[in-house]
C-alpha cells in the first residue's frame, strides 16, 4: 500500500480526562449524538472515536480539530466541509487539494476503532468485534450470496458467526467506500480469495480489498478505489491519545 493511504488503530478505553479532552473539540451535532446514547460506555466510544478522527484530520489538513466542519453526502458519508484542504506531499511539499481528493472513513466496534485516510482514492473501512450472531441464517439470507451461504453453512457451527462477520466487514467497507451505504444490497457484493469479485453494475471504478491486522477478537477490512495495488496486507499505525492538560 503506498503512502496515499494510511490506516490508524484507535483504542477507545481511555481515562475520563481524555474523554473530556476529545469532547471539547466536537461539534454541536456530534455532542447531540453523543448525548443520545443510553449507556455511558457507548457514549465514551463515540466521543473518543470522533475526537481522535478530528485530531487525525487536523494533522493532515493543517487545521485545529475543533475547527473542522463536516459535511455529509446524500447517504450520510462524511467529508471535510471546506473549499480546500492542505497537507504535506510525499517530499514534504504542501499540497492543496479539493475536499473530494481527500478521503477518510471511520469505524468502531467494542473498544477499538480504525480510521482510513486517503489522497485521491476513495476508501471505506469497517471493524467488527467477533461475537455470536443471533438469527444467523436470516442474516445470511439477507447479506450473503448463495455461494457465500454455502461456505458459511459448511463451516463448523462454532465458526459460522466469525465467518459471516468476515464477509460482513468486507462488504460494509465496500459500501462505505462507494458512499451509497446500505442503499445497495449486500448480496450484490460477492467476496472471494481476498478480493471483491462481483459488485453492482453501476460501479465505474475497480476496487481492491485489503486485510487489516487488528488484535485478536476483532475483524477489519479496507476497500480502496483502483486496481493498481494488489497487496492484501496494509500497515496499521497505532494512534496515541494526546495528553490533555
Amino acid at each position: 500500500m503506498n503512502d496515499d493511504i494510511q490506516v490508524w488503530q484507535i483504542p477507545l478505553q481511555v481515562s475520563l480526562k481524555t474523554v473530556d479532552g476529545y469532547l471539547a473539540c466536537l461539534g454541536e451535532d456530534e455532542i447531540l449524538r453523543a448525548n443520545r446514547f443510553k449507556f455511558p460506555d457507548d457514549r465514551r466510544r463515540f466521543v473518543v472515536a470522533r475526537g481522535a478522527l478530528r485530531h487525525l484530520l487536523g494533522n493532515h489538513i493543517g487545521k485545529a480539530p475543533a475547527g473542522i466542519e463536516f459535511g455529509y453526502g446524500e447517504y450520510g458519508k462524511p467529508f471535510v466541509r471546506q473549499a480546500f484542504t492542505a497537507q504535506l506531499g510525499p517530499a514534504g511539499s504542501l499540497d492543496i487539494l479539493p475536499h473530494e481528493a481527500f478521503q477518510f472513513n471511520l469505524s468502531h466496534s467494542g473498544d477499538l476503532a480504525v480510521c482510513g485516510l486517503g489522497r485521491h482514492r476513495k476508501i471505506g473501512i469497517d471493524i467488527e468485534k467477533i461475537r455470536s450472531i443471533g438469527r444467523l441464517e436470516m442474516m445470511m439470507e439477507r447479506c450473503l450470496s448463495a455461494a457465500e451461504q454455502v461456505l458459511v453453512k459448511a463451516a463448523r457451527l462454532e465458526d459460522q458467526s466469525q465467518l459471516f462477520l468476515e464477509y460482513w466487514t468486507c462488504k460494509e467497507a465496500y459500501l462505505k467506500a462507494t458512499g451509497l451505504g446500505l442503499t445497495q444490497s449486500m448480496q450484490r457484493v460477492e467476496i472471494a480469495a481476498s478480493r471483491l469479485v462481483h459488485v453492482p453494475d453501476d460501479c465505474a471504478e475497480g476496487w481492491q480489498l485489503h486485510s487489516i491486522a487488528v488484535p485478536e477478537g476483532y475483524i477489519a477490512a479496507l476497500v480502496v478505489a483502483g486496481t493498481a495495488d494488489t497487496r492484501t496486507d496494509v500497515p496499521v499505525k497505532a494512534w496515541s491519545h494526546p495528553d490533555f492538560a
